[in-house]
């Protein structure tokens, strides 16, 4: 029998890592040993032994992965990377002993970050967001998914999503948009039910007919939006087409989690304080948990998701890194050091939390976070002997080679387009 004719053969990997979905009924890593990756047209053809590789396909381009082992590309579910300025001041007030949510109170914090983007013109916005996503793809996260929020009037919001919307179509990364207009209640508005109204007549309807947002985001806690708020938000969005995903239980027990099981979210973010009953109810509603162990570092806060009770129900845990002033972190191999160190969790739930648990929390299963064929050939190559360095070792100087579709965009951990 001929050869079958490929674009690629990635070969001789110390571990080749699938990360079968749960679609496919399996929760263990695939592991490949001396294993690669055949691919064409952008997709995978084939995980496998290299042998077996050798004997099946006739590649135009070889890629030899000698002491190295083959991911799928990360995937950070959960960022807020488009924004103006910064706020180490706050940082130094929060090692101080000032809480996050009384810099809020007070009108820092989100607010801060408010008036600086606000101000901002649109292609500094722009150029910042494309360095940042440059940054998280040379560290191996190929999808990013990115929220407004730090604009919460007409032309604020507006801005962020053209931005986002620009970004997508002209970085190499996988650019998810998300509308976050009920992120924070901004200094013209004196409640939040009166933003929520202007919200809902004016900022959701713009946001649909702007496009490029998949979901609708509402940060759900104590002192910003009520359950009531949130699912009103988020039934409102889900009429205009948006799906919906919530900042739940951050620093409280504020129902977020309550609220992402009766409107079946796609996600639900933080999950600090949620109970443990809404946990068992999300093994039925298919709700993901989107565990943001940096920012709990971040923010200096002893309380942390109870992600071993999430595994331990079944619960497709992922991990995101939470990128926004309040948290300068866009790696997510860093992030799974935290997840390892903080959340308990094992190098095996730690890859499936920035890989297939991941494109699940922004319903993408089907065509990425494993190597398996069909899926999208968004691949990491990373300097190490086995798995198991994810989650030991806090990421630098880990990434060789970064893939999209099958084209090498990253080469000696350093950006090639």
């Amino acid at each position: 029998m001929p050869k079958q004719t490929v674009d690629l053969l990635i070969l001789e990997s110390d571990q080749t890592i699938t990360v079968p979905s749960k679609i496919e009924g399996s929760d263990v890593l695939g592991i490949i040993d001396n294993g690669g990756v055949a691919v064409d047209k952008g997709q995978v053809v084939q995980a496998a032994a290299s042998e077996f590789l050798e004997r099946k396909y006739t590649p135009r381009k070889r890629i030899h992965a000698n002491e190295q082992i083959i991911l799928p590309g990360f995937v950070d579910p959960h960022t807020h990377l488009v924004f103006a300025g910064s706020r180490e001041d706050e940082f130094e007030s929060r090692v101080a002993g000032k809480g996050y949510m009384q810099s809020l109170r007070g009108g820092g914090g989100i607010i801060e970050t408010v008036r600086r983007t606000r101000y901002a013109l649109p292609d500094e916005l722009y150029s910042t967001g494309y360095k940042r996503l440059t940054h998280a793809l040379s560290n191996g996260t190929t999808t990013v998914e990115v929220k407004t929020g730090y604009g919460l009037d007409m032309s604020g919001e507006e801005k962020m999503l053209r931005v986002i919307n620009r970004l997508r179509k002209f970085h190499q990364s996988n650019v998810i948009g998300t509308f976050l207009g009920a992120h924070a209640v901004p200094p013209e508005h004196p409640t939040a039910d009166d933003y929520s109204r202007f919200l809902l007549r004016v900022l959701l309807p713009m946001a649909r007919k702007i496009g490029g947002a998949v979901f609708c985001d509402v940060f759900c806690e104590t002192g910003v939006f009520t359950p009531e708020q949130a699912s009103v938000i988020l039934r409102a969005g889900v009429k205009l087409g948006f799906r919906p995903k919530i900042h739940a239980d951050e620093f409280t027990n504020s129902g977020g989690a309550r609220v992402a099981n009766q409107i079946r979210a796609v996600s639900a973010d933080h999950m600090i304080h949620s109970p443990i009953s809404e946990l068992d109810k999300m093994a039925e509603t298919g709700v993901v948990p989107v565990l943001l162990p940096g920012s709990s570092h971040s923010l200096l806060m002893k309380e942390h998701a109870p992600a071993r009770e999430m595994l331990s129900i079944g619960l497709p845990v992922a991990l995101g890194s939470d990128f926004s002033p309040a948290n300068w972190m866009l790696d997510q191999l860093t992030v799974a050091a935290f997840a390892a160190r903080e959340l308990r969790m094992k190098s095996d739930e730690i890859i499936r939390g920035i890989t297939t648990n991941a494109a699940r929390a922004l319903g993408l299963e089907r065509t990425l976070g494993s190597i398996a064929p069909r899926q999208r050939a968004d691949l990491v190559l990373l300097n190490a002997p086995n798995h198991k360095w994810v989650g030991y070792a806090y990421g630098d100087g880990l990434v060789d080679k970064v893939l999209i579709r099958g084209e090498v965009v990253v080469e000696e951990g350093k950006p090639v387009f």
